[in-house]
């Protein structure tokens, strides 16, 4: 850090998700299913949720315009909510939206080169609840 520069801790504790944007999402589902072998745990009209550890990788069907593929966006875990927005509005740092869910809270940051963050506070990171959750298997028919 250069002399001089203030510190600010933002309470970041790890990776929470990281979104990718896809020309062909059924193409990269196969392949983080079947090849890396995270578990599916949520999937949209335009959107599938997996997971692997206590961290989400979503894969994203790039919007027209859009690079067909790349990082939507990254989102960065916090250990504390309690006065997370003051702390960020006083680093300068532009919040560009917030949403409260039913298993976290986010902020949303407008990064350098125009990258998109987000600071995700969960009370347990263990739970992610998608809004699009995989419909559970069906029911074996015996014979």
């Amino acid at each position: 850090m250069p002399a001089g520069a203030a510190h600010r801790d933002f309470g970041l504790i790890g990776f929470d998700h990281v979104d990718l944007r896809v020309k062909d999402r059924a193409k990269a589902r196969r392949f983080f299913v079947e090849q890396l072998g995270l578990e599916v745990i949520g999937e949209g009209p335009d959107h599938t949720f997996l997971l692997f550890g206590d961290q989400v990788l979503g894969l994203h069907d790039a919007a027209n315009g859009e690079s067909p593929t790349g990082v939507d966006h990254i989102a960065l875990r916090v250990s504390e909510w309690t006065g997370l927005r003051n702390r960020v509005s006083r680093a300068r740092v532009t919040i560009t939206g917030e949403k409260e869910r039913e298993d976290s809270r986010s902020l949303f940051l407008r990064g350098p080169e125009g990258l998109r963050l987000e600071l995700v506070w969960r009370p347990d990171p263990h739970v992610h609840i998608c809004a699009h959750p995989m419909p559970p298997p069906p029911e074996a028919v015996e014979p």
